[in-house]
């Protein structure tokens, strides 16, 4: 499995109506903004895990950039139960910015929030093809 696809394994584990997009969130849902949309994102991959001259391991970094639909509540508790489901598979939160407001909607604007995680995987536990 890899990485991408095992975010969004988490997040519909614990949110299955939530929308999980892989670097782009398709033009004909981008402006939903009645659900909550979570578009994943690489923010930074390297080799790790170095002996025997060779690197054993890979350290994966996603951004995870929440766009909250207009009618979610509670988006603290929300937030946290996201975490603890993310850290139960070691995904290690790196950095929670705080939440903001979508400025460029003028009529109703969604809560926004980015999440930096990160997780070193060896060379086994990756799938290679």
């Amino acid at each position: 499995m890899t990485p991408v696809v095992e975010i969004k394994n988490v997040v519909h584990a614990v949110f299955p109506d939530w929308q999980v997009y892989f670097y782009a969130i398709p033009e004909e849902v981008i402006d939903d903004k009645h659900v909550t949309q979570v578009l994943v994102t690489e923010n930074n991959s390297s080799a790790s895990d170095y002996g025997n001259s060779t690197f054993n391991g890979m350290d994966f970094g996603y951004r995870l950039q929440v766009f909250y639909g207009l009618e979610e509540q509670n988006l603290i508790g929300k937030e946290i139960m996201l975490y603890k489901a993310l850290e139960a598979k070691e995904w290690r939160i790196t950095d929670s910015q705080p939440r903001y407001l979508d400025i460029s909607q003028t009529d109703e604007q969604q809560m926004i929030k980015n999440i930096d995680v990160n997780k070193t995987l060896t060379l086994d536990e990756i799938d290679l093809l």
